[in-house]
């Protein structure tokens, strides 16, 4: 094991992305495979393994230790507010490491099937007036602490499958962040904008991600995504999962309008497939057409049966993912019924992506080690209320 770099691997649905990065951040190594999910990840563990081998055949030695990102559509989203009153003044580091262990012995107590991969911090209030939004390291506190959090969650049922797979691969993941959160906090930041929604668009499924004064507010999921646009060409038109896939793939470099209308006269995407199946293009068109509507429209529909109260106005869209490539060049004229004040599509690339998890890493506060002890229900119950 090489304690000079961080090896990073997006564990995608669609692709195994993996970069490695030297102590400044510089990318000594990276490669990628497109993979087809399956239930018991057996794509991806054969795709892992494989890229593995050629780093290492690459540096020369092991490669051990792994950080994770990926996503999941059951992925659990906690709020929760913790306040710490002291008798004496005390530096904010000490307080703020048991409110984190704190956090970790609840999410065990009552969230117990749930995995916390990362906690942010929301907003910090000192001593009932100074409220600060970001984590305030060299503050004194000399009568309270309220700090409001927001953890992500995966099913721990779906964790301990891919370290498993990994496991067997002599692999060790040392950090699980979630995917989605950890590309559009690092992207936020270069785009500079005050509210930003990001819809990312994956295999199997779609998450909504908003960052208002580059704050992450909350992260939803449904289950629809790239394959179900495969699948609906494959079902109208009448042809098999791969030939779509390729039809579907084909647009992701064109510039073609997308719309209601019919428009076939202007059409200039003319492939093979087309011509030898008989394909009615404006009918392709119009199947991926309807899909993306109703991706756009179910993810914003969750938003309002949620518990955050969201106001779209003033806000911009950004498309990012591997199935939001077809907004690449493309027009895409929808039913906007949310007003937006931009729809524009985020390029990155595969290192890029690989790297928004070392940021992640980076930035992340380290979570103070657990002791596992059992507790009785008298301490479970005085541990849950002294804040």
């Amino acid at each position: 094991m090489n304690k000079n770099f961080f090896n990073i691997i997006d564990y995608g649905s669609s692709k195994i992305r993996f970069a490695c990065f030297d102590n400044n951040q510089n990318i000594t190594f990276s490669n990628s495979i497109e993979v087809y999910t399956n239930n018991n990840f057996q794509n991806q563990f054969e795709a892992v393994n494989e890229i593995i081998k050629k780093a290492e055949k690459k540096f020369s030695y092991h490669v051990e230790d792994i950080i994770l990102i990926l996503d999941s559509v059951e992925i659990f989203i906690i709020d929760i507010s913790l306040t710490k009153n002291i008798g004496r003044s005390s530096k904010i580091n000490k307080l703020y490491e048991s409110l984190i262990l704190e956090i970790n012995q609840i999410t065990q107590s009552y969230y117990g099937e749930y995995y916390l991969s990362q906690i942010i911090m929301d907003r910090c209030i000192i001593d009932n007036e100074q409220v600060f939004e970001e984590f305030p390291k060299d503050k004194t506190i000399i009568k309270n602490i309220k700090v409001d959090f927001k953890l992500i969650c995966f099913p721990k049922k779906f964790i301990k499958k891919i370290r498993d797979g990994f496991i067997k691969n002599n692999l060790n993941i040392t950090n699980i962040f979630c995917s989605s959160y950890a590309k559009s906090q690092s992207y936020v930041k270069k785009l500079g904008k005050n509210k930003i929604f990001f819809l990312d668009i994956g295999l199997r499924r779609s998450s909504i991600i908003l960052f208002e004064n580059k704050k992450f507010k909350f992260i939803e999921t449904i289950p629809i995504g790239g394959i179900h646009i495969t699948q609906d060409i494959s079902k109208i038109l009448k042809i098999s999962e791969v030939d779509s896939e390729k039809l579907k793939k084909s647009f992701n470099k064109t510039d073609t309008e997308f719309s209601y209308k019919n428009n076939t006269s202007e059409d200039r995407l003319i492939t093979q497939e087309i011509i030898n199946k008989n394909i009615s293009l404006d009918l392709l068109k119009k199947v991926i057409l309807y899909r993306v509507q109703e991706i756009i429209d179910l993810t914003f529909k969750k938003l309002k049966v949620s518990s955050h109260k969201t106001i779209i106005e003033d806000a911009e869209l950004f498309l990012i993912g591997e199935g939001s490539k077809l907004f690449n060049n493309n027009s895409f004229y929808l039913n906007d019924r949310f007003a937006f004040k931009s729809i524009n599509f985020y390029s990155d690339t595969d290192v890029q992506i690989c790297k928004c998890g070392l940021e992640n890493k980076i930035s992340n506060y380290e979570l103070p080690k657990i002791i596992n002890k059992k507790q009785g229900i008298f301490e479970k119950f005085f541990n849950f209320f002294d804040k």
